[in-house]
């Protein structure tokens, strides 16, 4: 469509344009909608406003939806088995988390789905393991540890060529689509060297700004949706098997449209909670994260009754007691949570 280069009057918020081919051929065309012409104004803020509030008095609450490409305007839907995939440490779980989140995939997925874990087989649980030990201690084990795990499911035959990256600490608590799961949600990135995550996180952006990416901050304890052959190339592009850069923070800015913000879709809890508090912060959520320091009887007795149905490789008399030991070192006054191996009894 060609531009309107005719001069013409504004008339209120009209365009009044003698050109009768293009644009305008109407002769009287609103501002907001000759976008060409070179009278047309911004979209009137306020006039959109109460166009906005005069929808909702008639057809409720009005919450546009997602669009899972990041704005391109299509949208993905599938109908195939989707996995999901946790990395797993036993010995460095607060408790049975994973039980939970693997029932709450199995319960709140719309879509059939397979179950996977790489690293620990927990004693309650028969279902699909990728064995791995943990790599040997050294500097940055932690991040090293995931790192292995993570070209585990880039490269191992028994992962999908799409997948969904978990947590054992997430869970999906409402029906949850594969749109919902594949919208691309961060947060803004604001600099922070306090510690050894955040300082990599700032690696992270820096080598994203080398190579002229964005700086949305993908580490939201979210599900991730995942392309395994894009994983594969990250270990390339940033030699991620020396470099401990956060990988869901890679291939989000590289990978992944504009996004959107997590809440309300996404409740993260930080404390222990009462149940009352709890169902308050997870009113609108359909995603539910809590730190280690958070599980706790409520979260767990929350769980418990939202997700009763055991996940179909969970054994069910394993035999397992919730503990929920704090060990206390004088540092800075504060204590620090001592994760340990939950017994199994015989």
């Amino acid at each position: 469509m060609k531009p309107c280069i005719h001069r013409g009057q504004i008339t209120g918020d009209r365009c009044v344009c003698l050109n009768t081919k293009d644009l305008c051929h109407s002769g009287t065309v609103s501002l907001e909608i000759c976008g060409y012409c070179p009278f047309a104004r911004e979209p009137d803020f306020f006039a959109q406003t109460e166009r906005l509030l005069l929808s909702k008095q008639h057809g409720g609450q009005y919450r546009p939806q997602p669009r899972s490409c990041g704005g391109c305007g299509s949208f993905k839907r599938r109908d195939d088995t989707l996995q999901f995939v946790w990395p797993y440490w036993h010995a460095g779980a607060s408790g049975d988390e994973l039980r939970w989140s693997i029932r709450s995939v199995e319960t709140n997925y719309d879509g059939p789905c397979k179950i996977t874990i790489i690293g620990d087989r927990p004693p309650w649980y028969r279902g699909h393991v990728i064995e791995q030990a943990r790599v040997e201690p050294q500097g940055n084990r932690g991040f090293r540890d995931m790192l292995a795990k993570m070209w585990t499911m880039a490269s191992h035959p028994q992962i999908d060529s799409d997948f969904v990256w978990m947590m054992d600490d997430v869970y999906l608590i409402k029906p949850t689509t594969w749109d919902e799961l594949d919208t691309p949600r961060a947060t803004r990135w604001v600099e922070d060297r306090r510690n050894s995550w955040q300082r990599r996180k700032s690696n992270t952006m820096r080598a994203l700004r080398a190579n002229g990416h964005t700086n949305h901050d993908y580490a939201t304890h979210l599900p991730h949706a995942v392309e395994k052959s894009k994983l594969r190339q990250l270990f390339a592009d940033y030699d991620l098997h020396q470099n401990t850069y956060l990988w869901e923070v890679l291939y989000g800015n590289i990978h992944r449209g504009k996004p959107w913000h997590t809440k309300p879709f996404f409740a993260r809890i930080t404390d222990r909670i009462s149940p009352e508090q709890l169902q308050a912060a997870t009113a609108e959520a359909k995603i539910l994260n809590h730190t280690a320091g958070a599980w706790c009887p409520a979260i767990r007795d929350y769980l418990a009754t939202l997700l009763p149905t055991p996940a179909r490789g969970e054994v069910q008399d394993s035999g397992y007691q919730p503990q929920w030991r704090r060990v206390t070192k004088l540092a800075a006054g504060r204590g620090r949570l001592v994760k340990r191996r939950p017994k199994v009894q015989a």
